[in-house]
């Protein structure tokens, strides 16, 4: 009997669990739903609401649940999509083609003689300093010096060494005797085109020493202010700009004229941030 007894009893615990397990289940469906009905109530996101509403139609329920879950479904297959295209590349480089009128100024273009000097200007000076009665070795060293005055850059600092044992030669004023020896505008330029008009190639370029020597530069800011042949009633060159509505953004030259330029070189700059063209 007392085994009986504490069958009965092991049968009745099993019985009273398997009871609190079905209300704990039912229970947490309840919490679910109640949960659920809350978050899709009170749910910022459009249409989730309309979702949990018992009073509306079932069809429009539905309506609003297929919407739900095909954004979720698209959704899903772009986030994967990006992802994707991020663990394969995770730089995106994207061209912008889109362009404002705004204040973009033309590259500045400098264009410098590998030799800026004429010798028959070079020599002219030479004998307005010197008569005929004068030395040929003071001459000729003169003649020189004046070339490498004229010439000066980085490239022939040096070469002034050999002019150290001179006293005579002049001491300053370098600038003005450069401009008297080395080519102008008109010697170097012509037949210019700027955006695809003709133009005035010693409007534009204006004189400017630079640290590959004398050169003329284009929609520079900072050029020599005047200089001895400058025309009468010269002002310095407006700073040009790119607009939007322009069939062209280059300005090209010809350097090929043989009475005036020995240098005989054809060149064609087209718009890059900042160039520097050394003629040979």
């Amino acid at each position: 009997q007392t085994v009986r007894e504490t069958t009965l009893k092991m049968f009745d615990g099993l019985n009273n669990i398997e009871k609190v397990d079905t209300s704990k289940t039912k229970l947490l469906k309840t919490s679910m739903r109640l949960q659920f009905n809350e978050f899709f109530n009170h749910s910022t996101l459009h249409g989730v609401r309309y979702i949990a509403q018992s009073d509306r139609p079932l069809h429009e329920r539905f309506m609003w649940f297929s919407f739900l879950s095909v954004g979720i479904v698209v959704t899903s297959i772009i986030i994967i999509s990006l992802w994707e295209k991020f663990q394969t590349s995770p730089t995106i480089t994207g061209l912008d083609t889109d362009f404002h009128s705004w204040d973009v100024q033309f590259p500045a273009i400098t264009i410098c003689p590998k030799r800026p000097t004429s010798d028959e200007k070079v020599w002219e000076y030479v004998t307005s300093v010197y008569d005929n009665n004068t030395d040929n070795e003071r001459a000729e060293t003169f003649f020189k010096f004046v070339n490498e005055v004229a010439s000066f850059s980085y490239e022939n600092v040096q070469m002034f060494k050999q002019f150290s044992d001179y006293d005579w030669l002049p001491k300053d004023n370098f600038k003005d005797l450069a401009y008297q020896v080395v080519y102008h505008c008109e010697d170097l330029l012509y037949d210019c085109t700027f955006k695809g008009e003709l133009y005035n190639c010693c409007l534009g370029f204006e004189p400017v020493f630079t640290e590959y020597g004398f050169c003329y530069s284009f929609n520079a800011k900072h050029v020599v202010p005047d200089w001895p042949w400058m025309p009468e009633n010269y002002s310095k060159a407006n700073i040009e700009y790119v607009y939007e509505t322009d069939n062209k953004l280059t300005i090209t030259f010809n350097m090929d004229n043989v009475t005036k330029n020995p240098l005989k070189v054809r060149s064609i700059c087209t718009m890059t941030r900042k160039t520097y063209i050394q003629l040979k």
